[in-house]
């Protein structure tokens, strides 16, 4: 095997590692538990809007470090529920309403909750899981928020090897038409930044030492 085709099978290695480790790997979890703990101990950030007036405006807002929420709707703001803070769309004037939490790389764990203000009529609603390397593997994933009120919220999150661009909450459709859509709101956020699993670490390792043994050889003539 010549100097040149053991160049090429190098490179080929480092590429497919590099690759590993860019392609999202995602834990997804309904349980805020199982989501605390696969962070591996690392520290985290958190938001209830307990500390925001109410009828405090959203857009544009950044509700942690790195982080702010939109809507496809008029208005996103604070609303006080019955028992607590969270953030809803007042104005239904759409026949489908979207919350798009904006993480834009900066965590690769992201978790929130969903409150359903009618419960007793659930459509389907989706969540969709946007990543920085691209992937749209896990977007419209069907949820069905049978039993999704304010004290017994429906936890989504997300822990992964790559880090989370958005994620997009697509409320069901509202049995009847009433006022557009499911009238949900998010509440509790959490986001942080895990420490990569072994695996990674190993697939980093490859990577870096194809590199360095490709730095050292002398250039082709």
């Amino acid at each position: 095997m010549n100097k040149h085709t053991t160049r090429l099978l190098a490179l080929g290695t480092l590429a497919l590692a590099s690759a590993a480790v860019q392609a999202a790997t995602p834990f997804i979890t309904t349980s805020r538990s199982d989501f605390l703990a696969a962070l591996g101990g690392a520290a985290t950030q958190t938001q209830d809007f307990e500390s925001f007036a109410s009828g405090t405006s959203l857009l544009g807002v950044q509700i942690l470090p790195g982080v702010t929420l939109s809507t496809n709707l008029a208005s996103l703001e604070v609303f006080q529920g019955s028992g607590d803070k969270e953030a809803f769309a007042t104005t239904r004037n759409k026949p489908e309403a979207l919350y798009t939490v904006n993480v834009g790389g900066s965590y690769k764990a992201v978790g929130f909750d969903i409150d359903a203000f009618d419960p007793a009529t659930p459509g389907p609603g989706f969540i969709s899981f946007y990543f920085a390397d691209g992937d749209v593997t896990y977007v419209n994933i069907p949820v069905l928020p049978t039993n999704a009120t304010e004290n017994d919220p429906i936890f989504y999150g997300v822990v992964s090897d790559v880090a989370v661009d958005r994620i997009v909450w697509s409320e069901g459709p509202e049995i009847g038409g009433i006022n557009c859509c499911e009238e949900t709101a998010l509440d509790n956020f959490v986001v942080a930044n895990p420490v990569p699993e072994p695996a990674t670490w190993w697939l980093l390792g490859a990577g870096t030492a194809a590199a360095l043994r490709l730095s050292r050889r002398r250039p082709l003539d």
